[in-house]
C-alpha cells in the first residue's frame, strides 16, 4: 500500500542476514535433551585439528596461494590449529591467526615453531578483535561460517582486513546436517536442512562480493579419526552417555553419513 513502511527484511542484504542466521538458530539442541547429557556436544577432538605435514593440494589452497604470487602475509581468522594458514607459508612469508581457543592457538604456535614459522597471535572471537588483526594480502576462513550468526559483519572484516582476496572453505551443508539419521534414530526428532553454502552466496552477493564458487571433495585429513573415537565423538554431538558407544559404532557401520562436498568461495579484498 502506498505510504507503508518499508520492512528492514524487504531489503535483499537484510533479508540474506537475518535468514542466516534464522536458520542457523534452529540447530539448537532442545533444551530437555542437552540437560541430560553428560558431557558437552561442543567440544571437539584436539586430533582433528592438527595440520598435515604436506598441505593438501586444494582449490582453497591454490585459490590462496594465487594472491600470493610474490609472498606476501596471510591471515588465518578462526584458525583453530591452523591448517589454513600454515598450508600457505610458503608462499607466504607472514603469519597471522585469529581464534577464541587458547588451547587451539597453542597448538598452532608449537606446529609452526616446529616448522620455523613465528606466527602473530591474536586471541579472540572476529570480527571483536579485528582492530588486533593486522592486514594482510590473503584473509582465508575454513570451517568457521556455521558457526557465526551474524554473519555479515563477520565478511565485512574480512573483506576489509585483505589486499587481494578472501579465500573461505566451508561444506556445502551445516556440517551437522548428515547426522540427522541419527538423530532421528536415537532420540526421535528431525534436525533443521539449513543453511547451505548457497544462503552464504545469497548474502555476500547482496553485499556486492561477487564469490566465485568451487565444489570438491575433501581429501583425507591428518588427524581422522579410527572407528571407536568416531563413535564416542558422534555420541557426544548426540548428547548421549558413554554406554551408547557400542549402539552408535553399529549404527555409524550399517549406515555411515555421506561425506559432504567441500566449497571454495573467494572475492576480491577491500583494504589498500
Amino acid at each position: 500500500m502506498p505510504g507503508t513502511p518499508s520492512s528492514p527484511l524487504d531489503d535483499p542484504l537484510e533479508s540474506a542476514a537475518a535468514r542466516w542466521a534464522d536458520a542457523l538458530a534452529s540447530w539448537k539442541i532442545p533444551d530437555e535433551i542437552l540437560a541430560r547429557a553428560p558431557e558437552s556436544p561442543y567440544r571437539l577432538p584436539p586430533g582433528l585439528f592438527v595440520p598435515p605435514a604436506v598441505p593438501p593440494d586444494t582449490p582453497s589452497r591454490r585459490a590462496a596461494a594465487a594472491g600470493l604470487r610474490n609472498g606476501g602475509a596471510v591471515l588465518d581468522v578462526g584458525a583453530g590449529g591452523g591448517a589454513a594458514g600454515l598450508a600457505l607459508v610458503p608462499p607466504a612469508t607472514s603469519l597471522a591467526a585469529v581464534d577464541e581457543s587458547p588451547e587451539m592457538l597453542a597448538r598452532l604456535r608449537e606446529t609452526a615453531g616446529e616448522r620455523r614459522i613465528e606466527p602473530v597471535v591474536v586471541e579472540g572471537r572476529w570480527p571483536d578483535v579485528e582492530a588486533l588483526a593486522p592486514v594482510a594480502d590473503v584473509v582465508v576462513c575454513h570451517h568457521v561460517f556455521y558457526n557465526v550468526a551474524r554473519l555479515l559483519p563477520f565478511v565485512q572484516a574480512l573483506t576489509a582486513h585483505a589486499r587481494d582476496r578472501v579465500v573461505v572453505e566451508l561444506t556445502a551443508r551445516h556440517p551437522l546436517a548428515p547426522m540427522a539419521p541419527l538423530w532421528r534414530h536415537f532420540w526421535g526428532i528431525d534436525r533443521p536442512d539449513g543453511p547451505t553454502v548457497e544462503d552464504a552466496v545469497a548474502l555476500l552477493t547482496a553485499a556486492g562480493l561477487e564469490p566465485t564458487v568451487e565444489r570438491f571433495r575433501r581429501p583425507e585429513r591428518g588427524g581422522a579419526l579410527d572407528p571407536a573415537a568416531r563413535a564416542a565423538f558422534t555420541r557426544r554431538r548426540l548428547c548421549l552417555p558413554p554406554s551408547a558407544d557400542a549402539d552408535v559404532a553399529a549404527f555409524l557401520a550399517a549406515s555411515p553419513p555421506a561425506e559432504e562436498p567441500v566449497v571454495c568461495l573467494t572475492w576480491g579484498g577491500g583494504a589498500s
